[in-house]
């Protein structure tokens, strides 16, 4: 379309530094007429008529405003019409007093006014000037637009150009302003009046030119053309508006396409059984359980079937679907999302009925499509989109339906459950079928998941069947084949009932979470929070962070430890040293226990029980209380801690000691004096608090002879150990224990010596696991592996680095571990109680210390028989056992190798593959514990344990004296070399 004739052409602009003239739409001069621009150095507007300008013809003030006022700044020369140059202001130049002002096409200021760099004296204001200048603005700029769109709708409806107006011929003006009102007003002229004949002609013309061009045809297509340009500029104003609005959301949608998916947290023991799932429940109306899965894992019916009912363009849209939005709008009900709006919906949580809220989603949708491949918005709606009433992506709604769980193997990316639609998990065959019933049942639930969850009630299965329906029917209408594959078995209404009948038959029940082994699941979940951060945000990352948690643990252990516990506790059974059938619940007063089982050389914690049973509400037990984890006095269990100490000062295991009446200073000086009668009064004194201390060894006697180390252990005598830790310093025995990763135990005087302070059964088990590792203390692991679903390696326990350090010398250890494993030496005080050994295993066991299976374990109780422990070793395992009652009330009549060593012997067997569950006699005494072994265990020694301890090299036996533990005396035990003891 050509507008020569217009004198606001662009093409009718003079060139800018001898560059063509600017051409195009409306927008082509937008930049140049910003605001930040120079201001337009107009002086008269469209329309008028400038004056002579100097050098040069009068020039129409319109291209003047279109040319060098819009874009050449008042320090620029620029081209005249006629190739001249107009005048260049110089901000000294003023004007000649008293002279003849002449005229510059450097647009004059208001009175006062300045412009940077530049100063103009006052001038007068002429009222013509002024209404001038009032016009030009906003709505000048109107005007100019519209006169140039009315010369292109007149050229279109074939009319003549408008003609430039006869040039202005300015009268001679005086060189000082006359003020209006002393102006002479002009006089009145007769207005000139045509014949009437005239007039009569001009019509006829008028009409006759009329009838030839086409008459009311042409209004027409005045009309039809008008409408076009408005609709256009319409047009281009909304596409404006809505490409502007478009940009102001694209921040939005990048942030919520980035942002981190919620999904659930499972923790599974070292053979992959799952222990628990975590997921966050609490937060939000949104917050559910959610597992994400990869677009490639999704079936191709799986896929047919959502876009079938949900976005059937989804394929080829461009994020929304114009006819589904004024299909919706006309019904009045809805439903026209596509899935990329429902993607945005779901994950801006937003769901306001609201018109804004749909303008929103629209046009994050066309940017989410724009920036991202249809197949990861597929992937992205099956993770966020909703399948039941808590119950978040299409993976956690094929494990509550049907049942299909993942298989996740360590740093590998899980295989989801909703891969395998077409598995039956009763026949173990593939199904076609099955897989479309099952997709399209699925398919259903989005569109009102809380109304369709068929986990609730009948009416919502009900409700799900038929929305089932409505999927079905629209994968027929749309062609869609039975496997999603386009070389597939058409979907016909005969297949559709099939799968219909097939969900119809499907028992759906809720979903219940559980945890299994849960006290040492809650210590997990314990270390992963501090790992994390610590406080609510490492908590609330636990619970969404989507990761896969190998444990150490094995679930199958676990059970079998809390079988054994009440077993022992809760049944009637013979009790080896007095040979009275009890049951320890009712006659004892022994109601609760608590377990640690631990890898001698890994440190890895193999099983972790923190009561007997974990629902009980019973005060005696408090179920949920971690009695593992939380301490309580050893007792003698202790003392190897005292003598490993002094072993590394130089002692040996046939060092002797006396075990005789001894008051031992506590507070005060040498020489102080006994202030009591006689041992009761001595007795209550030191457990008040006195300068002394006067302890017994159990029944509140003494053997009143000399013992050695290895005979007083076995008997679990407390003077000896007492005077071992004096021999030692109370501090070194502190440095000793803290080295072993005990940290609940303070120096507390000498009554320390003999566990007066309190340590958990589990710092007990590692203290004990360093004894069996040759003096090497590996910190407790309780995580294996840690992986995201996608595979991605967060964390792998690698036992060749773990976190250990020696406390212990080999020969030192092994000089601890040859005093723990003496059975002969134990019949001194458990006489033929074998719970300790396995001689059930190895007769032999029972009276030799060679025996071809050793096991290291030492007992203890406290005073007051609170507090029951049996802690024993072999080279591979190392097992705590403490039993009691939760609300530290008194036992009755129970010694160390009544509560807690049965236990403690079941538990130790089973780990090395041993199941003892028939009862049997060998060399008359009865084996077996009549507790359900379970299945066979997965640990790197379950075949092939080591049964025997090695001998490092460095020590010797050496003949001792009984009597004094020198050299001589035939009494032979294990010495370091180069610390023979001399006569």
């Amino acid at each position: 379309m050509s507008d020569n004739m217009n004198p606001y052409s662009d093409s009718n602009q003079p060139a800018e530094n001898n560059k063509p003239p600017k051409t195009g739409g409306l927008l082509s001069n937008y930049k140049t007429q910003q605001p930040n621009q120079n201001p337009p150095n107009a002086q008269s507007t469209p329309g008028s008529n400038s004056a002579s300008l100097p050098g040069g013809p009068a020039r129409s003030n319109s291209s003047l405003l279109r040319g060098s006022f819009a874009q050449h700044s008042p320090a620029q020369n620029s081209p005249s019409m006629n190739g001249g140059q107009y005048p260049q202001y110089s901000p000294s130049q003023q004007y000649p007093a008293g002279g003849q002002q002449q005229w510059s096409p450097v647009r004059q200021p208001q009175p006062g006014q300045q412009y940077p760099g530049q100063q103009f004296p006052p001038a007068p204001v002429d009222p013509q000037q002024a209404s001038l200048r009032q016009r030009h603005g906003l709505l000048s700029n109107t005007v100019d637009m519209m006169r140039r769109w009315s010369g292109k709708f007149a050229s279109v409806a074939g009319q003549p150009p408008a003609q430039p107006p006869e040039p202005y011929m300015e009268r001679y003006r005086p060189s000082a302003l006359v003020p209006a009102s002393e102006m002479p007003l002009p006089r009145r002229a007769k207005p000139w009046k045509r014949s009437r004949v005239l007039r009569i002609n001009q019509q006829i013309r008028q009409r006759r030119l009329k009838a030839n061009k086409g008459g009311p045809g042409r209004v027409l297509v005045i009309a039809l053309v008008t409408l076009l340009v408005l609709v256009m500029m319409g047009s281009f104003g909304s596409t404006a508006y809505g490409y502007s609005y478009y940009l102001q959301q694209q921040p939005r949608m990048e942030e919520y396409t980035s942002q981190h998916i919620d999904q659930n947290t499972r923790i599974y023991d070292r053979n992959g059984v799952l222990l628990y799932e975590a997921y966050d429940n609490a937060t939000s109306a949104y917050s559910g359980r959610r597992v994400a899965i990869r677009y490639e894992d999704v079936p191709l019916v799986m896929q047919n079937a959502m876009t079938a009912i949900e976005d059937k363009t989804f394929w080829t849209n461009s994020g929304i679907d114009p006819l589904a939005i004024v299909r919706a709008g006309a019904s009045n009900y809805g439903g026209g999302s596509t899935l990329t709006q429902q993607v945005i919906k779901n994950m801006t949580r937003d769901t306001a009925p609201s018109y804004q809220r749909k303008l929103n989603e629209a046009s994050m949708a066309i940017g989410l499509t724009q920036q991202y491949p249809k197949t990861k918005i597929m992937e992205l709606y099956f993770n966020v989109a909703p399948f039941g009433a808590q119950t978040y992506g299409v993976e956690v709604a094929a494990e509550d339906y049907f049942n299909l769980r993942p298989n996740c193997q360590t740093n590998k990316v899980c295989v989801p459950g909703v891969s395998n639609l077409d598995y039956n998990t009763s026949t173990k065959k593939h199904d076609p079928i099955l897989a479309l019933a099952r997709a399209s049942f699925l398919a259903g639930q989005p569109n009102a998941p809380s109304a369709t969850d068929p986990t609730i009630d009948v009416a919502n299965k009900t409700r799900a069947l038929d929305r089932q329906k409505l999927v079905l029917n629209a994968m027929i209408s749309q062609g869609m084949t039975v496997d999603g594959k386009p070389d597939g078995q058409l979907i016909t209404p005969e297949i559709a009932k099939k799968a219909e009948d097939l969900m119809a038959k499907q028992k759906f029940t809720p979903y219940k979470r559980q945890m299994r082994a849960p006290h040492f699941v809650n210590y997990v979940i314990d270390q992963m929070v501090a790992a994390l951060g610590g406080g609510n945000a490492g908590y609330h990352a636990f619970l969404t962070g989507g990761y896969n948690i190998r444990t150490t643990i094995d679930v199958n252990l676990v059970d079998y430890t809390e079988r054994a516990m009440k077993r022992h506790l809760y049944q009637s059974e013979v009790q080896k040293v007095t040979g009275f059938s009890l049951t320890l619940n009712v006659d004892n007063n022994v109601h609760n226990s608590a377990a640690v089982v631990m890898d001698s050389k890994t440190g890895e914690i193999l099983a972790m029980n923190g009561s007997v049973d974990y629902n009980s509400v019973d005060p005696k037990v408090n179920g949920q209380y971690n009695s593992a984890v939380n301490a309580r006095p050893p007792g003698s269990t202790f003392k190897p801690f005292d003598y490993a100490t002094a072993f590394q000062m130089g002692w040996n295991p046939g060092i002797v000691l006396q075990d005789n009446r001894t008051y031992f200073p506590n507070a005060g000086p040498a020489g102080t004096l006994i202030p009591v009668a006689n041992d009761e009064q001595a007795t209550e004194a030191s457990q008040g608090g006195s300068v002394y201390y006067f302890p017994s060894d159990y029944g509140q006697i003494w053997t009143g002879r000399p013992l050695t180390v290895r005979q007083a252990t076995a008997g679990s005598l407390n003077i000896p150990a007492i005077k071992a830790m004096q021999f030692a310093g109370g501090a070194a025995v502190l440095n000793t224990v803290q080295r072993l990763g005990i940290t609940t135990q303070k120096n507390n005087g000498l009554a320390w010596a003999i566990g007066s302070t309190d340590v958990s059964p589990l710092q007990m088990a590692n203290a004990y696991q360093t004894f069996a590792n040759g003096g090497v203390r590996i910190k407790p692991q309780s995580i294996l592996n840690v992986w995201d679903n996608l595979g991605n390696n967060l964390y792998q326990y690698d036992p060749g680095k773990a976190n250990a350090g020696r406390v212990f010398s080999p020969q030192v250890s092994y000089l601890m571990t040859s005093v723990l494993i003496d059975e002969p030496d134990r019949r001194t005080e458990f006489a033929n109680d074998y719970d300790l050994s396995f001689a059930d295993i190895d007769p032999a066991c029972a009276t030799s210390r060679a025996c071809e299976h050793q096991v290291a374990a030492k007992t203890g109780t406290t005073d007051g028989f609170k507090d029951n422990w049996t802690i024993g070793y072999t080279p591979d395992v190392t097992v705590a056992v403490w039993v009691g009652n939760a609300d530290d009330s008194k036992m009755n009549n129970v010694i160390g190798i009544t509560g807690a060593a049965p236990i403690w012997h079941s538990v130790i067997e089973r780990t090395l593959g041993v199941c003892n569950k028939d009862t049997k006699y060998i060399n008359n005494f009865q084996v077996g514990d009549d507790v359900d072994c379970g299945p066979n265990y997965k640990f790197r020694f379950s075949k092939n344990p080591q049964w025997k301890f090695d001998v490092p090299p460095g020590i010797h036996q050496a003949s001792l004296s009984a009597a004094t533990g020198l050299a001589g005396g035939g009494q032979m035990d294990w010495v370091i070399d180069g610390q023979d003891p001399q006569r």
